[in-house]
């Protein structure tokens, strides 16, 4: 670090009510009290917002970045499994979905805390819990919405862009070269063929297929009667609970009275697990971005650029062209 530097930085340090350690030291997940300080029986809240990703995204040094969803929530479900006074899980879902492999993780990871530890877990779907958001909210005991909820999607998405027309018109030659026909399908340098078109949709319904599987395993919807529902198409709350895609309608508050009578349990010390400070803040303590919209958006992008065509559990009307 060049002396000037060094000097600007500590006369900061000195002069200011705000202090930085340049040098921070992995502390783990620490554990914040919302509410009912003192109870024996803790319930955790583990938020999954924004897109459900397996791509670690540190951002600047010292400045913020978070893990990506899949480590964090393996993280959380490890610290609650080494704590005895963990008695529940809630699952504060607010996601439009992610890739098809971090979302199928996520669901695993659920599933094997459950299975290992007995403890229940629900879902709470905030505005949305769509597509990989709504395949890890199955592996939940209960689903809940909020009223204003919008929940499904069930389906597989692949956005896909060609600019082969612009290449002509900036006098742009692809000179690419490959050992078999199939070896650059979905190349936006080329144009789209049968073939590749028809490649593509083999991958999406054989994917589909688990993702269609699992909601009917889950949820115990006949498939005859989940294929009409599992379309792609989105649900109000009300929909989504007269089509048994979800157990019930209601607020916070309302689950979290339930898993009391549920479990014979008088009061909660609710808690969650956050990063430590400049894990998941900004030097100045402001939230990480990660979760927000604008993030999400830009690791989709960043996901499109170094993979190509990628095969998502997501709903995203927002990109046209895709495939389907």
């Amino acid at each position: 670090m060049p002396a000037s530097v060094l000097a600007v930085l500590m006369t900061f340090s000195l002069t200011s009510c705000i202090s930085v350690n340049l040098f921070p030291t992995e502390k783990g997940l620490q554990e914040t009290v919302l509410s009912g300080v003192g109870a024996r029986d803790k319930l955790l809240l583990v938020p999954i917002n924004g897109f459900i990703g397996d791509q670690t995204s540190r951002g600047i040094p010292f400045l913020g970045g978070r893990d990506d969803t899949v480590t964090r929530i393996r993280a959380t479900l490890r610290k609650a499994a080494e704590d005895s006074r963990v008695r529940g899980i809630v699952l504060l879902i607010d996601s439009a979905g992610g890739s098809v492999t971090a979302s199928d993780r996520v669901y695993h990871l659920v599933r094997e805390f459950k299975r290992k530890t007995g403890i229940p877990v629900m879902a709470m779907i905030g505005d949305m819990g769509a597509s990989g958001a709504y395949y890890v909210s199955v592996a939940a005991d209960e689903v809940w919405t909020h009223p204003t909820s919008v929940v499904g999607s069930i389906g597989v998405v692949i956005f896909n862009v060609g600019v082969t027309g612009l290449m002509k018109k900036i006098g742009v030659e692809d000179r690419t070269l490959s050992s078999g026909a199939e070896k650059e399908m979905g190349s936006p340098l080329k144009p789209m063929t049968d073939k590749d078109r028809s490649l593509f949709q083999g991958l999406i319904s054989d994917l589909y297929t688990q993702f269609f599987d699992i909601v009917s395993r889950n949820r115990q919807i006949a498939p005859d009667i989940l294929k009409p529902l599992a379309d792609g198409r989105i649900f109000t709350a009300r929909q989504a609970l007269k089509n048994h895609l979800v157990d019930r309608i209601g607020y916070r508050d309302d689950l979290i009275r339930h898993l009391k009578r549920l479990m014979h349990v008088k009061e909660f010390e609710v808690i969650r697990y956050r990063e430590p400070f400049l894990a998941a803040t900004g030097i100045f303590g402001s939230e990480s971005p990660a979760d927000s919209p604008l993030a999400s958006a830009g690791q989709l992008a960043g996901m499109m650029t170094k993979s190509g065509p990628t095969m998502l559990y997501l709903w995203d009307p927002g990109f046209s062209g895709s495939i389907k």
